[in-house]
């Protein structure tokens, strides 16, 4: 099939049935497949679904404009603060509207990895964190 769909396109003034007879097709199939290319090249595939949008381009802009500042303030945004800032959002709409799911929230991260960067860290035990006091490093040599 692919011969002869090849066939026809080197040779355009040659007809479907001749490229069906030297390739020994049948004619109504590569017809068919000759009607079907010719359908999808006029036609792009349609997209399904995004007309369900859940926050706007402003409120994209506001959210990645609120992780910016609190990143330049020194103590970053967590998930959780960033899916309450989008609940939020969408409760001060003139129709409120319920916060999104938390699948949501995670798809729409990682949909927007350019806009947003997850690092991953340990929370660091109250134990260590002692142990660097400055009183227990005075302690411990001596001064």
């Amino acid at each position: 099939m692919d011969d002869a769909l090849q066939f026809l396109r080197d040779n355009p003034s040659e007809k479907p049935i001749t490229a069906a007879r030297i390739f020994n097709i049948n004619a109504k199939t590569l017809n068919t497949n000759l009607r079907r290319a010719k359908l999808k090249a006029q036609a792009p595939n349609p997209i399904y679904g995004g007309q369900n949008k859940i926050l706007s381009e402003a409120q994209i802009k506001a959210i990645y404009k609120y992780v910016e500042d609190s990143y330049f303030a020194g103590y970053g945004a967590s998930k959780a603060m960033v899916f309450t800032a989008i609940g939020h959002l969408r409760a001060a709409e003139i129709l409120p509207k319920p916060a999104p799911s938390w699948r949501w929230f995670q798809s729409f991260i990682k949909s927007s990895s350019i806009l947003f960067r997850v690092v991953k860290t340990k929370p660091i035990a109250q134990v260590r964190v002692t142990t660097h006091d400055i009183s227990a490093v005075q302690d411990w040599f001596g001064v």
